[in-house]
């Protein structure tokens, strides 16, 4: 007798657990867009700026640069953390597009004073592909002098 029931447990059970991976297995993909940003990325970044004094043209500053960057889920539905270099951002995800908010950065070093604004293009995800273009521009002052410039920076990130 004991085996009988030992038997038809077994089968109960069984019928159980297909039931509940046929259920599981309905839901299907994540609705949640930000889940094929998630993950690590090394970059690369090819662009530029012209630095000028007044109307005179002093040299080209290459922005070509190598490395590595995350993105991690932010804390509203929509958005995610991109951290890279050390520096982390909120971006907004929406389909396969991210986009990210103009930001700015002042640094001083002794009596030269350096303004940084960027300007972020949308990033589109495209496989495990994110590229997005980058306005950039610069304004220094040091003593008297006042030196500016912009330039544009295009960024490929490949997600490991």
């Amino acid at each position: 007798m004991l085996t009988k029931c030992f038997t038809k447990a077994c089968v109960v059970l069984s019928a159980v657990l297909t039931l509940v991976a046929c259920e599981g297995s309905k839901q299907g993909p994540s609705s949640d867009p930000r889940d094929a940003f998630i993950g690590d990325y090394t970059f690369v970044s090819d662009g530029d700026i012209d630095l000028y004094a007044g109307a005179l043209k002093l040299f080209t500053i290459p922005l070509d640069q190598s490395g590595e960057m995350s993105i991690a889920y932010g804390n509203e539905s929509n958005t995610v953390w991109v951290i890279a270099e050390g520096d982390s951002a909120i971006a907004y995800v929406s389909g396969n597009q991210m986009f990210m908010d103009p930001t700015t950065d002042e640094s001083t070093f002794g009596e030269l004073v350096m303004h940084l604004s960027f300007t972020y293009g949308k990033a589109t995800l495209d496989g495990k592909q994110l590229s997005w273009t980058s306005g950039v521009e610069i304004a220094a002052e040091y003593k008297t002098y006042s030196l500016s410039g912009s330039g544009q920076v295009d960024i490929v990130a490949t997600k490991k």
